[in-house]
């Protein structure tokens, strides 16, 4: 979190409570969270839902965060931190989000193929699974 002080004081951005805050609730939770409920996590006095929603757009934009679509309405966050990342598994009957970090994350075949066939450079990825969790699944066949 360090880092994120001084890298917001380096951009000409000042180091408040409230981002340290978010930064802080970013780098302990294991999966993305919306706006809302970085918002509760907040200890009082909370800032107003407007504040949460530029600062971290502003983090974003700072690379110390970043922004997930999981098909929902609304966008999640997490901190982002170098060389690490996560991968998430989202049920789409209950909305359940779980991270996992693999023990073995090598896409670098299909890195190479997207940097030959478009010239791209891979810095990142993320990758998400959908379908139903322990928990939906099995009452799905206690119907049956």
């Amino acid at each position: 979190m360090k880092s994120a002080i001084e890298t917001f004081r380096n951009m000409g951005h000042p180091a408040t409570r409230g981002r340290g805050e978010i930064m802080r609730i970013l780098a302990e939770s294991p999966i993305p969270l919306s706006p809302r409920e970085i918002r509760e996590r907040i200890p009082d006095p909370k800032p107003d839902a407007s504040t949460v929603y530029r600062n971290l757009s502003l983090m974003v934009s700072l690379g110390l965060a970043r922004s997930v679509a999981l098909h929902e309405r609304s966008r999640r966050y997490e901190a982002a931190m170098d060389g690490l990342h996560r991968h998430r598994v989202v049920c789409r009957r209950c909305g359940s989000i779980e991270s996992f970090q693999p023990k073995n994350c090598d896409l670098s075949r299909i890195e190479k193929d997207i940097r030959g066939t478009l010239g791209f450079d891979v810095t990142d990825h993320s990758l998400e699974f959908f379908g139903a969790c322990a928990d939906c699944e099995g009452k799905q066949r206690g119907r049956r």
